[in-house]
């Protein structure tokens, strides 16, 4: 038979352990109410990164404005290294010539049609801005593809002007020289441009990137909130 002390700390101890279940049962639901809240918020997040490593050249939109899905957000300028032919073994230097001409013609003909449909699509969406059914960013956008189909087809006329110099080269004394020369050029890096693009439409809230800075591909340059709840 228990004692009168005993009872009473029998009784205090099965009160006390009944409050620590009770406090831990509570703390275990606000953790997951903050983790169902936390996950919440942080699935509304946007986040853009850099599809190159290269430095920004231009910045597309301003804090506090809502984009489209697929709405550029940043300009990169990228240093790639020009595709020149690679002269095989016991190859003449007009053979090689030749190559880099048709090579040059063919860049040409991609460039043109991309500049032609990136300028269809900014005289359609011209309009649409100016009646409210298109953002200004859309536009923006497709004005930056234009100038860099532009761009390219600037750098493909240039290579064909070079390889038809080579050409002409490699038919006169010293051809092996004058080939090696061209060929030196023509791997010289080419600045292209790259878009940083949001992957769903919602409001620009930090853009971290500033014209001229370096930035590394995967860097983060904007942050967005979606529009999805």
């Amino acid at each position: 038979m228990l004692t009168p002390q005993l009872s009473a700390q029998t009784s205090t101890g099965r009160a006390l352990l009944a409050y620590t279940l009770l406090m831990l049962i509570v703390a275990a639901g606000a953790c997951r109410s903050t983790g169902q809240s936390d996950q919440g918020s942080a699935s509304n997040i946007i986040v853009v990164n850099a599809p190159a490593t290269g430095v920004v050249r231009r910045v597309l939109v301003a804090e506090g404005v809502r984009v489209e899905a697929g709405a550029p957000i940043v300009e990169i300028a990228v240093l790639n290294e020009s595709a020149a032919v690679t002269p095989s073994p016991g190859e003449s230097a007009e053979s090689v010539a030749v190559r880099n001409l048709k090579a040059a013609g063919t860049q040409i003909e991609a460039a043109r049609a991309e500049v032609v449909r990136h300028e269809a699509e900014v005289s359609r969406l011209t309009p649409l801005v100016a009646s409210g059914e298109a953002s200004q960013a859309q536009l923006d956008g497709e004005r930056a593809l234009y100038e860099r189909a532009q761009q390219r087809l600037q750098q493909a006329q240039e290579a064909q002007r070079s390889a038809e110099t080579g050409l002409l080269a490699s038919r006169q004394p010293g051809a092996s020289r004058a080939n090696n020369t061209t060929a030196q050029q023509q791997q010289r890096p080419r600045e292209e441009l790259a878009l940083a693009q949001t992957s769903s439409a919602g409001t620009v809230r930090v853009i971290s990137a500033r014209v001229g800075q370096r930035v590394t591909t995967g860097q983060a340059l904007a942050t967005l909130s979606s529009d999805s709840p």
